[in-house]
């Protein structure tokens, strides 16, 4: 541990003294009100059940599967959100293990979920939730640390993680159209 708090030195691809500045400037509101928000997407109809999201510098495709009459050329809305799950998981893990000084060598979530009734998304039904009526999500890790401290890593991971957060306390989405 004490290697990899020298500067310049990383620990699972991070900057261990770097990374503590940062997280220690956040308790200035004018940096906390930074990383806040508001953080945007743009999202982009292309051509049958395809969209482009775009966000920051990025972009994103999304497709719907070929037995939906979709081309198939991207994950779906509802793919990419759980991999949105595990990718926050991902990141608050590295986070927590480095400031803990846990060497990561392999780390992998799986997640899982099933739709509760997706007929009401096809307009068939008019009853039930369309969307996950639940999500697994499973972490395969092998790390310099024991199971105890990689089991607290993986808690404050989940408990810390906003899109995981923002799926499990049902977030209001507030929805508005404008006809153009």
């Amino acid at each position: 541990m004490a290697e990899a708090k020298m500067s310049g030195e990383r620990l699972n691809g991070l900057r261990p003294e770097k990374l503590n500045e940062i997280l220690c400037s956040m308790k200035q509101p004018e940096v906390l009100q930074g990383i806040s928000g508001p953080w945007k997407s743009r999202v982009v109809w292309q051509d049958g059940f395809r969209a482009k999201a775009y966000m920051r510098t990025h972009a994103s495709e999304m497709d719907e599967p070929g037995g939906l009459d979709a081309t198939d050329l991207a994950a779906s809305a509802h793919e990419q959100l759980l991999s949105a799950i595990g990718a926050c998981m991902t990141v608050g893990f590295v986070l927590n293990a480095t400031k803990r000084g846990v060497k990561i060598h392999d780390l992998e979530i799986a997640l899982e979920g099933n739709f509760d009734n997706i007929l009401k998304w096809a307009g068939l039904d008019d009853a039930g939730n369309p969307g996950y009526r639940g999500i697994k999500a499973k972490a395969f890790v092998r790390a310099d640390a024991d199971e105890k401290t990689l089991r607290e890593i993986w808690k404050l991971a989940v408990d810390g993680s906003p899109v995981t957060q923002s799926v499990v306390r049902g977030t209001p989405v507030t929805t508005e159209i404008e006809v153009v």
